[in-house]
Formats: C-alpha cells, sequence, structure tokens
C-alpha cells in the first residue's frame, strides 16, 4: 500500500514538476533565455573535457528539507558585490592551497549574506597528500554549515596522475558521504579534478533516529580545474551535479525529493602583472518538494550572475576596478493543497560599479566603492493576482572600508559600513560588514 501511494506522488509531483519548469521557461524570456544559452554553453565545453553526459551543476545535499519563501530586498545584489574580496585578495586566494576567508555582511533588519570557506593542504611526501575544506555562501535562506571534506591524494608515480579517497565525516554516520576522485595535475594551478560522490551513502544502514529512508540515493559528480594559459591568461572553473533523492517519511506518509546543481567560471586575462580584464560566472539550480498528510509544496529555484571587470593596480598604491554585473535569481513554489499560495518570485539586477583601494602605511588602508543598479523584482500570485507587487528601481550604494593587514601581507582584516544614495535624506543608513582573509 505505502508504495503505491509513493509511486503515485511520485508521477503526480513529476508531472507537476515538468509543468513548472514549462512556465519558468517561457516567463521572463529576455532573461531566461540569456541564462539558458550561457549555461548549455559552459555545461557543452565542460563535457566535451570528461567525455562525460554532465548535467550543468551541485553541491552535496545540504540537509535543507525546508520550501524557501524568497524574498529578497531590492538592493540585496549591491550589497553583495559591496562585500566582496577586492582582485588582489581573490588571487592570492587562488595562489595558495592553504587558507581561510569569512564575509559577514548586512542584507536588511534581519537577515546578512555569509560566505565562509577554508582549505587546508599538508604534503606528506611527494606521494601522499592530504586535504580538508569546506565552503558556503547563504543570502536567501537559513542553512547548515556543512561537514567538511576531508581527502586522501596518492600519487602513485610521483607525478601528474592523483586518486584520492573522500569523505564528510560526521558523529551520525547516517549522514556521511563518501566518494573518490581522479585528479591530473596539482593545485593550486594547472590541474582538472574529477568527483565522485555518494550522498549520505549509509543513510538507510546507519540510521537509527527515526524510520525514514531513501527510497531514492543521490551521487553528486564534480569537475573542477584551473590553468595559468600563456603566460596572461587564467582560467578556473567548477561544474557539479547532484542526482534526484528521495527520502520517505514512513511515519507521517511524506517525500522528500531534492535535485540541484551549480557551476562557476573564471577567466582573466592580464596584459601586465598589475591589470586585470575578466569574467565571472556563476550560478545554480535547485528543485525540491516535500508532501505529507495535508502538506504537498515544490520549489524551484534558478540563480544566474556575470560579472565583467577592469583591475589595474594590483600590488601599486591604487587599486582601482571597474565593472558592470548582472544578477537573475527566480524562486517558484507550488501549493498543491491550497493553490492560492502558487507564487512566482523573480528578481535581477544590472548594476554598474566602481572601488578603490588605497595603502597608507604598512598595516592601513582604505576602500571605497560605489554601486549603482537598475532593479526589477516581482511576485506574481498565479490565483489572486491582488496580492501581485512589484518594484522597478534605481538604486545606489557608496560603501566605506577601512583595511588592517599583517606585516607579511598574508591577513587582512576589513571593516565596511554603507550609506544607502537613493535615499539619503530619510534613510542614510545602509548597514555594514566585516570579511577576513589569511592564507598560510
Amino acid at each position: 500500500m505505502l508504495t503505491s501511494v509513493n509511486q503515485a506522488k511520485d508521477n503526480h509531483q513529476t508531472r507537476a514538476l515538468y509543468l513548472l519548469k514549462l512556465n519558468k521557461l517561457y516567463k521572463y524570456n529576455h532573461v531566461v533565455l540569456r541564462d539558458v544559452i550561457m549555461r548549455s554553453s559552459l555545461c557543452k565545453t565542460l563535457t566535451v573535457l570528461v567525455l562525460l553526459p554532465c548535467a550543468p551543476a551541485a553541491q552535496a545535499f545540504d540537509h535543507d528539507f525546508e520550501i524557501n519563501d524568497i524574498n529578497l530586498d531590492e538592493e540585496n545584489f549591491l550589497d553583495i558585490n559591496a562585500h566582496r574580496f577586492r582582485k588582489s585578495l581573490e588571487y592570492q586566494w587562488f595562489d595558495n592551497t592553504s587558507a581561510l576567508r569569512i564575509t559577514g555582511a548586512s542584507l536588511d533588519g534581519d537577515f546578512a549574506f555569509i560566505q565562509t570557506e577554508f582549505k587546508l593542504l599538508q604534503e606528506l611526501s611527494e606521494y601522499v597528500f592530504v586535504r580538508l575544506a569546506s565552503q558556503q555562501e547563504v543570502f536567501y535562506a537559513d542553512k547548515e554549515f556543512p561537514y567538511p571534506s576531508a581527502e586522501v591524494i596518492l600519487y602513485p608515480w610521483a607525478g601528474n596522475l592523483g586518486i584520492s579517497l573522500l569523505g564528510t565525516p560526521s558523529y551520525d554516520k547516517r549522514d556521511m558521504d563518501l566518494g573518490f576522485a581522479l585528479i591530473w595535475g596539482k593545485r593550486p594551478w594547472n590541474y582538472t579534478r574529477f568527483e565522485y560522490l555518494d550522498v549520505d551513502a549509509l543513510y538507510n544502514q546507519k540510521n537509527v533516529t527515526d524510520n525514514t529512508y531513501y527510497s531514492q540515493e543521490a551521487t553528486a559528480l564534480k569537475l573542477e580545474g584551473a590553468y595559468l594559459l600563456g603566460g596572461h591568461y587564467k582560467l578556473r572553473f567548477n561544474v557539479s551535479s547532484e542526482s534526484p533523492l528521495e527520502l520517505v517519511n514512513p511515519d507521517t506518509n511524506g517525500l522528500f525529493t531534492h535535485e540541484a546543481s551549480e557551476y562557476f567560471l573564471l577567466f582573466d586575462y592580464q596584459p601586465q602583472p598589475d591589470a586585470v580584464i575578466g569574467i565571472t560566472i556563476n550560478g545554480f539550480t535547485l528543485d525540491k518538494s516535500r508532501s505529507q498528510t495535508d502538506e504537498s509544496l515544490q520549489q524551484a529555484t534558478d540563480y544566474f550572475s556575470a560579472d565583467i571587470y577592469w583591475v589595474k593596480g594590483m600590488g601599486k598604491p591604487y587599486e582601482l576596478r571597474l565593472g558592470t554585473q548582472y544578477d537573475y535569481l527566480s524562486n517558484d513554489i507550488r501549493d498543491f493543497i491550497d493553490s492560492s499560495n502558487n507564487l512566482d518570485y523573480f528578481m535581477d539586477t544590472l548594476q554598474v560599479y566602481t572601488s578603490a583601494y588605497h595603502p597608507f602605511n604598512e598595516h592601513m588602508a582604505w576602500s571605497l566603492g560605489l554601486y549603482v543598479g537598475k532593479v526589477e523584482e516581482r511576485q506574481d500570485y498565479l490565483l489572486d493576482t491582488s496580492k501581485n507587487t512589484v518594484n522597478d528601481d534605481i538604486e545606489a550604494k557608496f560603501r566605506m572600508g577601512y583595511v588592517y593587514t599583517s606585516s607579511d601581507g598574508r591577513s587582512t582584516l576589513q571593516f565596511n559600513i554603507s550609506l544607502n544614495l537613493d535615499a539619503l535624506m530619510h534613510d542614510p543608513g545602509d548597514g555594514g560588514g566585516i570579511i577576513f582573509q589569511s592564507v598560510f
């Protein structure tokens, strides 16, 4: 009986998710088409590299079982850009295999943008390396901090070909991910790595907490690489895809499904050592559903970002940056019990920005940034249009930062405050943030 119920739910949710995706494809055609084309091109390029039918990109399941009702503030993509690491710090991060960095910045009175990342690589010999790493970026919903990934890398012939065993250590063994990776080359540059991960590999065997179980287990595939090309070009890419999972709760007649993908591409040209012209593209897709007695919800989320920039003066008295960035986020929710809650959410921002960094003694520097963007935000309720909202505004922000750097230049702490230029008289304050990076 339970099997028949689950199959019926699966068929119903599959049809609904298919219709939901069709609706997203034809909505906001000019934006979505641009997104699809860019992601398709990236996927095809990386597919050729690995000779695999690789879907566009995902991190392993983040154990977020909530259906996220996303509602950002209009200036949030400007907020996030204003508190990013400057280009010279980004290059310092790329050039080192062991480092830590964190960002905490206000998005509004209640929520913050959080970016946390650390990586540690230790060479035991020319044959054996150990690596520990974790990464998270939160800006639209609360997320648990992910378990770190532990990896033992073996280079059997002390050359470029490496094999690694990896996993996510957890006290609760049902939450452990287990997998392996093949790598050609060695970090931080001139390497390609393919990873296979069995998500929550021991869940059905080790779950002693409740009666839930996976009726369909997920696997995550990931391809990443970084190359220095011709002395003037830098290429980094990361594309991952997680297959669908289904978690059954027989006690509540519940079913949770999840599928996700993620991608990142950076391509920089350095005509001189202190100058950069480049583009960075990143994004993710997320589809999940949750159903039990008196509840049946689905969420489909799509995010895309493209940043084109020119940087001059890295390592000089003034580091200047000029760029334009486009961000697009959609989040469609379907309620199969109460269809009046069916909602399509959409926000995009096209911004131009400039920033300047100037050290004025051994340890201290100031950093300034100006960000101006055209924002469109919509909430479209499919049955009750009286609840629809539309925001179509120009947002402007001025950021001021105080920077303190260690004598060796390997650790940097920055405090930021922002002014709301589009409402300077009645709402001048626009929050602040702290960023820290250390390489070792």
